[in-house]
């Protein structure tokens, strides 16, 4: 089941500064290697060997930049759908996108559980989605036709959500941007406290899988389970998923 919004709707810049910081080295890389290589003299030994690595990184880079921005347009989608379609749900799950951003997580969860409710919390930092702000995350339901989507403004680490409110909660590219693995903790505390008995957690995330594996477990999730790096996205990401004990406290 594909989320249902138009392909070339402008979804917002995921990581606009890592981005755009990655195509900016990649010209001066570029810049550098053609300075370098019209210099007077023998193009050969220490000069030719500077030349080569300063031409191979100008060319790492800018694959790393096109991979970010090719994510951006249309990748984000099919991990999406990816995430959403291996979930196996029922449709009338209560599901919080965790840092909804553009709001794809929340369309395809929309269009997944017509009997049930989607929540999703942003905090809306700016450098890491452009377009910033709810604007963006409301445009994509509108697009995607979905109605009945609470999107609020909040900190992963302190959900503005009960206690045992959701079935399941996902993300995409949201833990990883947090600023260190205490507050990566934090937001995994808040997870076990907001996923009721029996509820799960799926999570894509490009780095630090592990450590999240980790805290989830010391969190009381079980079936704790990090998938191999999905390539299709740049950069690469793991899903990692768990479930709350159905007989927890």
């Amino acid at each position: 089941m594909a989320v249902e919004i138009d392909p070339n709707f402008p979804y917002g810049l995921d990581r606009p500064r890592q981005a755009r910081g990655a195509a900016g080295l990649g010209m001066a890389l570029g810049v550098a290697t053609l300075i370098v290589a019209i210099l007077p003299g023998a193009l050969y030994g220490p000069r030719g060997l500077l030349v080569l690595v300063l031409l191979l990184s100008c060319l790492v880079t800018f694959i790393v930049a096109a991979g970010l921005f090719r994510t951006s347009a249309s990748k984000k989608v099919q991990a999406a759908d990816r995430l959403l379609d291996g979930l196996d749900l029922r449709g009338d799950e209560q599901a919080l996108d965790l840092g909804c951003g553009n709001g794809l997580l929340c369309a395809g969860l929309a269009v997944r559980l017509p009997r049930g409710h989607v929540t999703g919390v942003d905090a809306w930092v700016e450098h890491q989605l452009l377009p910033t702000g709810r604007a963006i995350a409301k445009r994509t339901l509108t697009l995607a036709g979905v109605k009945g989507v609470t999107v609020l403004t909040g900190s992963v680490r302190e959900l503005p959500l009960g206690d045992d409110a959701v079935d399941l909660a996902v993300s995409r590219d949201t833990l990883s941007l947090l600023p260190s693995g205490a507050a990566r903790a934090e937001a995994v505390a808040e997870l076990a406290r907001v996923v009721r008995p029996g509820g799960r957690v799926a999570l894509l995330e490009p780095f630090g899988t592990a450590a999240l594996a980790r805290s989830l477990a010391e969190a009381g999730f079980t079936v704790v389970e990090r998938s191999g790096r999905w390539w299709s996205v740049m950069p690469p990401h793991r899903l990692v998923t768990a479930q709350r004990p159905p007989d927890a406290a």
